[in-house]
């Protein structure tokens, strides 16, 4: 069984997307059918089969952060993107960040395109 705290997590995620991209129409291609998956549980709801969906979507859809050059640009850090410097070496500046690093600094994930 999955951690419900991360498929909590997930399934936010996933539904955050799905706004993004249907809009108004979200629930028509969100892949538990909409929200009335709990939110209109007559006790009959398959809570596994909710938890494999989410977890399919979630590995489907992983988190990604941006480079650490987009960050710093972002931060006002740098200004435009170079293929090298004179002051740093750029070799690893096109790398994502990774996941615990941008935790710990407070950077949001991409969004998803």
């Amino acid at each position: 069984m999955a951690d419900f705290v991360q498929t909590m997590k997930d399934w936010r995620r996933m539904c955050q997307h799905m706004e993004k991209i249907g809009g108004d129409r979200s629930c028509d291609i969100c892949p538990l059918g909409g929200c009335n998956a709990i939110y209109e549980d007559d006790g009959n709801t398959d809570c596994a089969e909710i938890e494999e969906k989410v977890a399919a979507w979630a590995a489907e859809h992983p988190v990604v952060y941006p480079t650490w050059w987009e960050w710093l640009e972002n931060m006002g850090i740098v200004k435009a993107k170079s293929e090298g410097s004179r002051f740093f070496d750029t070799t690893r500046m096109y790398d994502n960040i990774p996941a615990d690093i941008a935790q710990k600094l407070g950077i949001e994930p991409l969004p998803k395109a």
